[in-house]
């Protein structure tokens, strides 16, 4: 059986006055560099579907995570699984949020950035 991960995301962010020396970016650039480091978890988000799969080969749904990427730090913090908005069972959507722990952007941003992204895992045929 094939596998296929869909990603798509938005992101939003709060714009704050800063008198750092920070980066600051454009909404685009923001939305660029969060999915950058995002993808990086790539191997392990397949790696939590695949097991998903073992337990049930016809698994699929959407998981969208909302979290804050912190201003000054650049780390990814307050995870938190849509599960209203996610239709993917709840075990995968736990492992997807304990995947991305520890994640930051390098270099930080001046604002912080209000994101929800959102991975669609569609089971298919070989």
């Amino acid at each position: 059986m094939s596998r296929s991960i869909i990603t798509t995301g938005a992101l939003l962010f709060a714009i704050a006055a800063s008198g750092c020396s920070f980066h600051a970016r454009d909404a685009e650039s923001y939305r660029k560099v969060t999915r950058e480091v995002l993808e990086t978890r790539n191997g392990d988000i397949k790696a939590c579907y695949d097991k998903q799969l073992e337990k049930d080969p016809k698994a699929s749904g959407t998981v969208t995570v909302a979290f804050l990427v912190e201003k000054d730090t650049g780390v990814i913090k307050n995870l938190d699984a849509k599960s209203k908005q996610s239709t993917a069972p709840a075990e995968l959507q736990e492992c997807i949020l304990k995947s991305l722990e520890g994640l930051k952007i390098d270099p930080p941003d001046a604002r912080d950035g209000k994101a929800a992204f959102t991975w669609d895992m569609q089971a298919g045929k070989s």
